[in-house]
C-alpha cells in the first residue's frame, strides 16, 4: 500500500510540474510575431491586456500613467476592423498604424 501511495504521489507531482511548465510558457506574449489573426482568436483577457500594453507604448506623454478605458474600448474596435481584412498583419505594424500619433511618426521619419 506505502509504494502504491509514493507512485500516485510521484505521478501526481509529475503531472504537477509538467502543467506548470507548459503553462509557464504561455506567460510570455511575442507581439513581434504576434499577426493579426492571433490577435482576433485571444481570449476577452489576453487581448485587453495587449491593447492595454500598445496603448501604454503609444499614449500620451503628459499622462503615462493613465488607462483611459474609452480609449481602449475605441481600440479594441479599430485592432478588430483592421484584423479581420488583414489578418496575416504583424500586431507591431497594425498598431503603428492605428496608435502612432502624427507626432511620434515625424520622429520616427527624422531618426
Amino acid at each position: 500500500m506505502k509504494l502504491l501511495v509514493t507512485k500516485l504521489l510521484v505521478t501526481l507531482a509529475l503531472m504537477a510540474a509538467m502543467t506548470t511548465a507548459a503553462f509557464a510558457s504561455e506567460q510570455k506574449i511575442d507581439l513581434s510575431a504576434m499577426t493579426c489573426r492571433d490577435f482576433v482568436a485571444s481570449d476577452q483577457a489576453k487581448s485587453t491586456l495587449i491593447l492595454a500594453w500598445f496603448l501604454g507604448f503609444y499614449g500620451e506623454e503628459e499622462d503615462p500613467q493613465i488607462i483611459d478605458l474609452g480609449k481602449l474600448e475605441a481600440a479594441r474596435t479599430q485592432f478588430a476592423d483592421f484584423c479581420k481584412q488583414q489578418p496575416n498583419f504583424r500586431m507591431t505594424v497594425a498598431a503603428e498604424g492605428i496608435l502612432e500619433t502624427p507626432e511620434q511618426q515625424t520622429l520616427d521619419a527624422t531618426h
